[in-house]
């Protein structure tokens, strides 16, 4: 059965790495699970990251650490830190490390909202974890580190028939019980390519029409079934694009969580393209799990 006992948590020492903390800190206490506090040596550090020191050197980092644990632990948590001492190039490669070391069956860090930084974040690590692991990551979007809170009241689950529903069933089994959270699943039906001939130019509506229906069908049915589970389960079928869906839905909701399920490289399924998922990681004051479908 899936569970999110052990969470790794990458801290680079800025104020905006820190603000996964309340997410991370609410799923130990609501899931009993324990944190795993990481800080990773780069090769060739900045000396200032996100505008703030950085922390270059193991005695400085662990120190770091051991504060930030101090004060996790005064909240009943049970923490754990860990510094990679062997300064790195490859990042990602060495939390997706440190993570299998550690027996994380979660990791939880945070995108950057400006290009270059979510760029390097994102696409350089996140991103990397998943295509070389199976190990699923809550990431989060920050716009004011100071006033992030984290609370599930609601988890958006959008579906992609065509990849591995049941993942994120699994997760909204864990997580929605554990906070009482609604559950809101959504699909959207793609926009179509134009018809093949002119003289067929109702083709396409049909076809979409007919793939609508469907998605109704799949989707209540789905939805009927966690209704033997959970007290507040809602479905949707969006005509808009996967993007405008579920940016829309998130604000709509709102959602506090939404479950994105990769395919078995690590990529964002079709139903979530890369512009999707770059669109929704650009996208300020979310929280996103990603899980890697086996």
């Amino acid at each position: 059965m899936l569970s999110y006992s052990r969470i790794l948590v990458p801290l680079d020492g800025s104020g905006l790495a820190e603000a996964v903390l309340p997410a991370a800190c609410s799923l130990a206490q609501r899931l009993h699970a324990s944190l795993v506090l990481l800080h990773v040596l780069e090769r060739g550090p900045p000396d200032t990251v996100h505008g703030e020191p950085h922390q270059t050197t193991a005695p400085g980092a662990l120190a770091y650490l051991e504060r930030r644990a101090d004060e996790l632990r005064r909240l009943g948590i049970t923490v754990e830190i860990h510094v990679h001492e062997r300064p790195v190039g490859d990042v990602a490669a060495a939390i997706d490390r440190q993570a299998h070391e550690h027996s994380a069956d979660l990791i939880a860090m945070c995108a950057h909202g400006r290009t270059n930084l979510r760029t390097r974040l994102v696409g350089s690590i996140a991103e990397r974890i998943l295509r070389g692991g199976s190990i699923p990551i809550l990431l989060r979007t920050v716009r004011h580190p100071e006033r992030v809170r984290f609370e599930l009241r609601s988890l958006l689950v959008p579906l992609d028939f065509n990849h591995d529903v049941e993942a994120a069933v699994s997760a909204v089994r864990v997580l929605a019980p554990a906070y009482g959270a609604a559950v809101v699943l959504l699909s959207s039906v793609e926009p179509g390519s134009p018809p093949s001939s002119p003289l067929l130019p109702g083709a396409s509506a049909v076809t979409r029409e007919f793939e609508r229906e469907e998605l109704i069908v799949r989707v209540g049915e789905l939805a009927e079934r966690l209704r033997s589970e959970f007290a507040d389960v809602r479905a949707f079928v969006d005509d808009r694009s996967p993007t405008d869906a579920i940016l829309g839905a998130a604000d709509a909701v709102p959602a506090d969580l939404i479950v994105l399920v990769t395919d078995a490289h690590g990529r964002l399924s079709r139903w979530y393209g890369p512009s999707t998922a770059q669109q929704l990681l650009g996208h300020p004051d979310l929280t996103l799990l990603l899980i890697k479908e086996l």
